[in-house]
């Protein structure tokens, strides 16, 4: 049985018998709750005028209470009661004895303490039953009825069992009458009563147009209205409904992103296949090969719609999916069944409107698979850390030292050299001492470096730091980006952010083309520094014209994405080739990425060769590039050979793309097609996901213009907006 009962008439034009009288038997009958206000509005009697100037004169004070303000803006009845009941209360110490305030209140009328029937309309309407009867029985139009009821527990929990309770919520839902009745909402009249009865509580209505001949309700204006009802009498219920499913809904989530991972484990594996779906798919491209329209499912032929819904209907089929479109259905029904126990008949997913967007995700999955787009993302490398400054250039800085001084700290720099015949770390310790007294600021930064390590010695910390800081005292700008990196870090040092930026930017100024890019990365990330883009393009440029192959690498690679700084195509190449001749395994990938891929700098020799210059470092992406290329042979020559050499290789080093396209070519299945079915169930389970957390409980949306011109005549008539 619903949970809300309604049943919908109407009395037909002249057929229609004495509706006047219909309307005062349900404002008048037993059980109706008199809640009707509207006398309120009336003019003041004058015996309220009487007593009202008699307060004034005993008490004049009484003017400066608000109600006496209400009474003066609005002299109805109800102001006067208010003002008057308020003055005695407040001066009832004075008058207890007073005859005339006696009488007043043992003989005020009855009506002003409440009404006289149950009946009800807009707020701010006075209803008076007889006028309301006489204007019904000489209406000529339809009138519409309408019965809602409650079962007495419902109506318990949900506070439906008052009539001020009803009345408001009917009052909120005018414009919906007037919508599916068909009656502009200035033309429409309602009025209401409230039946308190003890196992089912419920309301009368009567609606029309005043103007005779207008209006009509269709049975889909009474579905709609009984949804609406349902939904506005059942809020409470369904929040808390909602509340209970939190738990439930987390778990499918968290369920459905383990099955999701299965998915991708048993793609990466080469064991998850559904060799229909591929079938399809691959038919589905070769005809839309020959497709002139919009890669729609709407412009398509009948022939290729089918297929996209056979597509689907396999997909649908899966457990997965197919428990996932069961819990979608099953909330759907549970609103559905607040207001009626007929439930629609379930359509496939494929004819399911509301999931339209899964037929369009199936065509773009086919041009994917006709264009056989690269999925692969380019790389994330870690940043390189612990870069050590060039000998050469560390050793120039102290060109000026005496002789001995220099050659001391150059015969312990051999000694520290395990490749060595003089190899003596302990004799290169004495040396580096030697030249350290003697004044040379590199011997400093080199024994510094020498207890930091631990490699030739115990890594002693704070022997280190006192090397380090005297060298950076001396301005050395390697033992400024060392102790920099240090403080930056807090790993073998306590975190210093201010002292490790100060002493990075003094080396950095200097010209060291290592601070100037550890700078860079500090304040692009914005982690650890506030994020500075100007300065740090400033000191990345600075790294990267100095020839330091990271930085040529990420400047490049800024360039080319054009997020942070301007795109420059032919600069961020310069960059990136440049970092790739030295060896830089991302900038060589990324390089041969751009050269075969964007049509305004395509040079697929050039691109293969930077792809082999990372390869050859074991650069697994550069490696699956071209054992793509040489598979498909669509740049190049076919060689399978070679191939399946770069994806074995590209495979070994972790690349599951690879190893998937190795096992899809061993079983002479289309890779394409694998990863397209994949992705479609990826996004049939995200779409399916999304539908089940909507709390709009499917009501329509209306359009924004007709829902504004609806709320400015529900503000002009009192109404509450939503």
């Amino acid at each position: 049985m619903a949970k809300l009962i309604t049943k919908f008439g109407y009395l037909k034009g002249q057929a229609k018998r004495n509706p006047g009288g219909y309307a005062k038997y349900i404002a008048r009958r037993d059980g109706v709750e008199k809640i009707d206000e509207s006398f309120k509005l009336a003019p003041r009697t004058q015996k309220q005028a009487d007593i009202i100037a008699k307060i004034l004169r005993d008490f004049p004070d009484a003017k400066e209470m608000h109600e006496y303000d209400d009474y003066q803006a609005e002299p109805n009845l109800g102001n006067a009661t208010e003002f008057i009941t308020r003055a005695i209360e407040d001066h009832a110490h004075e008058i207890m004895q007073n005859k005339t305030y006696a009488d007043y209140i043992a003989t005020r009328p009855r009506v002003e303490k409440f009404g006289t029937h149950g009946l009800f309309t807009d707020d701010g309407v006075v209803v008076k039953l007889d006028d309301v009867s006489a204007e019904l029985n000489q209406h000529e139009g339809n009138i519409w009825t309408c019965i809602i009821s409650l079962r007495r527990e419902d109506a318990e929990r949900l506070s439906f069992n008052t009539g001020e309770r009803w009345r408001d919520m009917l009052r909120s839902h005018a414009v919906d009458f007037a919508e599916n009745l068909k009656i502009p909402l200035e033309n429409l009249h309602w009025y209401a009563a409230f039946h308190n009865e003890s196992h089912h509580p419920h309301v009368h209505m009567l609606l029309y147009s005043t103007v005779e001949n207008e209006g009509f309700l269709t049975k889909k204006g009474v579905d709609n209205l009984r949804r609406i009802l349902a939904t506005d009498v059942f809020a409470q219920d369904r929040i808390n409904i909602y509340q209970e499913q939190t738990q439930h809904r987390d778990a499918l989530r968290s369920e459905s992103r383990e099955v999701l991972e299965e998915i991708i484990r048993k793609i990466n594996e080469g064991s998850y296949e559904n060799a229909r779906v591929e079938e399809l798919l691959t038919e589905l491209a070769k005809k839309m090969e020959h497709h002139k329209g919009k890669a729609q499912y709407g412009y398509l032929n009948e022939r290729m719609r089918n297929l996209v819904d056979a597509i689907v209907d396999e997909i649908a089929s899966d457990e997965r999916i197919s428990r996932l479109y069961d819990l979608w259905y099953e909330k759907k029904e549970d609103v559905i069944r607040t207001y009626t126990d007929i439930m629609p008949e379930r359509i496939p997913l494929s004819k399911n409107p509301e999931f339209k967007t899964v037929r369009n995700a199936v065509i773009k999955e086919v041009l994917n698979l006709m264009l056989e787009r690269d999925i692969v993302q380019e790389p994330s490398p870690d940043d390189p850390i612990d870069i050590e400054p060039d000998d050469e250039e560390a050793e120039s800085e102290e060109s000026e030292f005496p002789k001995n001084k220099w050659e001391l700290y150059r015969s312990a720099k051999e000694m520290l050299n395990r490749k060595s015949e003089k190899y003596d770390p302990q004799k290169a310790l004495d040396l580096l001492m030697e030249s350290a007294k003697l004044g040379c600021g590199v011997a400093k930064y080199q024994l510094g470096k020498l207890f930091l390590s631990g490699e030739h010695f115990p890594k002693n910390i704070g022997y280190a730091l006192r090397w380090l800081e005297e060298a950076a005292e001396e301005k050395n700008q390697y033992a400024e980006y060392l102790l920099g990196k240090l403080y930056l870090k807090g790993e073998d040092v306590d975190q210093d952010l201010e002292k490790a930026m100060e002493l990075l930017k003094r080396s950095s100024d200097q010209g060291n083309k290592y601070a100037s890019y550890a700078i860079a990365k500090a304040m692009l990330s914005g982690e650890l520094v506030p994020f500075d883009i100007l300065e740090a393009f400033k000191r990345l440029k600075g790294s990267a014209d100095k020839g330091f192959a990271p930085a040529e690498y990420l400047f490049g690679k800024l360039l080319y994405e054009g997020r942070l700084i301007e795109k420059d195509l032919t600069k961020a190449l310069e960059y990136l080739e440049k970092s790739a001749e030295k060896g830089n395994s991302y900038a060589a990938y990324l390089a041969g990425k751009i050269l075969l891929t964007d049509e305004t700098v395509k040079d697929v020799k050039k691109a293969i060769r930077y792809f082999e210059i990372a390869a050859e470092q074991g650069n697994d992406f550069a490696q699956f590039q071209l054992g793509k290329l040489y598979l498909f042979g669509k740049e190049i020559p076919k060689d399978y050979d070679k191939a399946m050499e770069y994806l074995k290789a590209s495979a070994e080093n972790g690349n599951k793309y690879a190893e998937n396209l190795q096992q899809s070519v061993a079983s002479n299945r289309s890779w394409s097609a694998g990863m397209g079915v994949f992705r479609l169930f990826r996004h049939l389970s995200r779409v399916i996901q999304d539908k089940i957390d909507n709390k709009n409980g499917g009501r329509g949306i209306i359009d924004r213009k007709l829902r504004r011109q609806i709320d400015e005549k529900k503000q002009a008539q009192g109404l509450k907006l939503e």
